[in-house]
């Protein structure tokens, strides 16, 4: 997501002044919602919609259904419903879908690690080793707050990034689309018309069953697998002798990059590549969804496409430590890996293998194979010549000929009249 209204500076996810004033002081998740609802708002009282926006709202889902249906493969929820929002309510609903991933990061890192070694016995390193466990929950419930607030100052819809959901809905912010389109001197009705069919395909693919319980257990192994580095530790604050130099500490802990750094394990390494790829799948996917739905009916689609693929590489410090935590690191390899497996799947096997990429659980591609197509359609039994064929049938075939049963009757041999 785009960082061009936010601060360039780092955003204070440990805040040790606020983690101490704050801990012990009720429900930290409520305290989260609140953090992100007056970050999202910006302090302020958010209006409610006008009533007429989520009418014009209504005629353009008709218009983004009818066109998607038109896609070959592709088959829309039933029960999916548009709801246009403010940033506010999509705080609150958002942090429900959010909140099994991030609190199984909070769990990972206050949880005792079976064999970690001793931070060499320096007090301070294990001083903030033990603030890693103790204070780790707490501190990303508080946390989570600023993230989701920033995200939800920037975001058009809710697959900004591809989490799944647990409802039909799908939640759109009118004021950011027709902000964005102003900024990108396009459509109003055209840019919202076109977050209508980029979140419609992208909830489709994300409530195929396999496929999100794929993704959500990716996810949660990799909020699992952060564990508190203490040979980092060592190195980051080893050199502090006491207390005294608290202000330091907690400039250090206010950079996510040393946060995470310091969180890091090689369980990652295992997880990353199969996330990554599944992601770039999802995201290739979409892209060509969208693409086939859009052209013929768009002739804005390239610029905001490219306008909306920019957004992910030029997020603000808030979002890329959101996408990292959750291991959702979105980059332009990411993009070009995930739109170079989709053409190379439609080149050599066309619709039929396009077909096979969401049909089973088995058939998701690996990691190897998101950069060799011709893997996967080997594996799952597909070559190049795999191509559909069609063929017109016509309704009435009583007109066709029928060849006779006699195996060796000739075709060219005229019948004769035994009575001559």
């Amino acid at each position: 997501m785009t960082g061009e209204n936010l601060p360039e500076d780092n955003f204070p996810f440990f805040d040790l002044n606020a983690l101490l004033a704050q801990a012990g002081s009720g429900d930290p998740w409520a305290m989260a919602a609140q953090i992100a609802a007056s970050i999202a708002s910006e302090g302020g009282q958010e209006a409610n919609l006008d009533p007429s926006v989520r009418f014009e709202f209504e005629d353009l889902v008709r218009v983004a259904e009818l066109n998607l249906g038109q896609v070959p493969g592709l088959q829309l929820p039933t029960s999916i419903k548009i709801v246009p929002t403010n940033r506010t309510d999509w705080v609150q609903k958002s942090l429900k879908s959010y909140r099994p991933f991030l609190e199984r990061f909070g769990e990972a890192v206050a949880a005792d690690t079976p064999g970690a070694e001793p931070t060499s016995g320096d007090p301070m390193s294990a001083m903030i080793g033990q603030a890693f466990s103790s204070l780790g929950p707490m501190l990303v419930t508080i946390s989570t707050g600023t993230m989701l607030g920033h995200l939800a100052q920037q975001s058009l819809g809710q697959y900004d990034l591809p989490v799944p959901r647990d409802s039909n809905e799908i939640l759109v912010i009118p004021t950011a689309i027709d902000a964005a389109a102003a900024k990108w001197d396009v459509q109003r009705d055209d840019l919202r018309l076109w977050i209508l069919i980029q979140e419609m395909a992208t909830h489709t693919v994300l409530s195929i069953p396999h496929v999100r319980k794929r993704l959500e257990t990716l996810l949660l192994d990799f909020a699992s697998a952060f564990r508190p580095n203490n040979e980092m530790i060592q190195d980051e604050f080893g050199s502090m002798s006491d207390l005294s130099q608290l202000e330091q500490i907690g400039e250090k802990f206010n950079n996510p990059e040393i946060v995470l750094s310091m969180m890091r394990s090689p369980g990652h390494d295992l997880i990353v590549p199969q996330l990554d790829a599944l992601v770039a799948a999802i995201l290739g996917y979409v892209s060509h969804v969208v693409k086939t739905a859009c052209d013929p009916l768009l002739p804005s689609h390239p610029a905001i496409q490219d306008h909306f693929r920019q957004r992910w590489l030029d997020s603000a410090p808030a979002d890329r430590f959101t996408e990292r935590l959750l291991g959702l690191e979105i980059d332009e390899n990411t993009l070009q890996r995930g739109d170079s497996f989709i053409s190379g799947i439609s080149e050599r096997a066309g619709q039929v293998g396009l077909d096979r990429l969401w049909a089973d659980e088995l058939d998701l591609p690996t990691a190897a194979e998101i950069d060799a197509p011709g893997l996967w359609l080997e594996r799952i039994g597909l070559t190049s010549d795999a191509k559909t064929y069609t063929f017109d049938i016509p309704d009435d075939l009583s007109g066709l000929e029928i060849e006779s049963e006699t195996p060796d009757s000739d075709d060219d041999a005229t019948p004769t009249d035994e009575s001559e």
